[in-house]
């Protein structure tokens, strides 16, 4: 049902995509019945490298630091990003998000009935546990496993996150403001800084003032195209497409 899958989605926004196929996926391109298997184009096979190598090229690897900056950022990093801060953060967000869009209902996103009849005011929730009366459980051990999961992926993204933004640091800063900079974190009001430091940016106000800036942004989406085509208008069309040929069927 469309309110597991948002609950699902929001379970699952911070866990990396599997390599292996869905059960959907296999059903798709598994032979149909009297179809020669031998004959059934094979599904395109996830290659990790290749993406890999793309990311590589989209975010080259920058010059080594110097290793007098680079032990001090390493330094400041554990301050400002301690162990386990990227499963709190997930944590944090999962229990109060999930809730509130479970709460949600048709008439939240504005949808109206049929016939002119009022919208769906029935949340989601309460849609699941009409088709499901386990539904309740059934997503509190769901988050529960996700969460503990999550915290296993977290122990393999936080060390690289911690020397990438380490390595960050040490080329924006100089040797003089490193040290200022983990003598304030070595303070008191440095340790609470630091220990919330990643998590005011998950802060629902944080969020929310991002999130109110939409409609402004898509409002200013039209100038800004109609720029983009003002200013272009001195170049010579891009050469048309040709059109695409259909390929033959093959018989069976």
């Amino acid at each position: 049902m469309r309110m597991i899958v948002m609950s699902a989605m929001v379970l699952l926004a911070g866990a990396p995509a599997s390599a292996a196929p869905s059960p959907a996926e296999q059903a798709a391109t598994a032979p149909t019945k009297g179809q020669d298997s031998s004959t059934s184009k094979p599904a395109d096979d996830f290659n990790l490298d290749q993406v890999m190598a793309v990311f590589d090229k989209i975010f080259p690897a920058q010059p080594d630091p110097a290793p007098e900056r680079l032990a001090l950022s390493r330094i400041a990093v554990k301050g400002l990003f301690p162990d386990g801060t990227y499963a709190r953060l997930m944590d944090g967000m999962m229990h109060g998000v999930v809730d509130r869009v479970l709460n949600l209902s048709d008439a939240d996103l504005g949808k109206t009935g049929t016939k002119g009849q009022r919208a769906d005011t029935t949340t989601w929730r309460q849609q699941a546990m009409r088709d499901d009366p386990h539904f309740e459980e059934r997503m509190r051990i769901t988050e529960r496993v996700m969460t503990e999961e999550f915290g296993k992926i977290a122990m393999i993204l936080e060390p690289r996150i911690r020397e990438g933004l380490a390595r960050s640091m040490a080329r924006r800063f100089t040797e003089k403001q490193l040290s200022d900079i983990n003598a304030f974190l070595a303070t008191d009001s440095g340790r609470a800084f630091g220990s919330q430091s990643m998590a005011m940016w998950v802060d629902p106000d944080v969020l929310r003032g991002m999130i109110r800036s939409f409609p402004e942004i898509i409002a200013a989406m039209p100038a800004a195209m109609k720029r983009v085509e003002t200013e272009t208008a001195h170049l010579p069309k891009p050469k048309p497409k040709p059109p695409a040929t259909k390929r033959p069927r093959r018989a069976r």
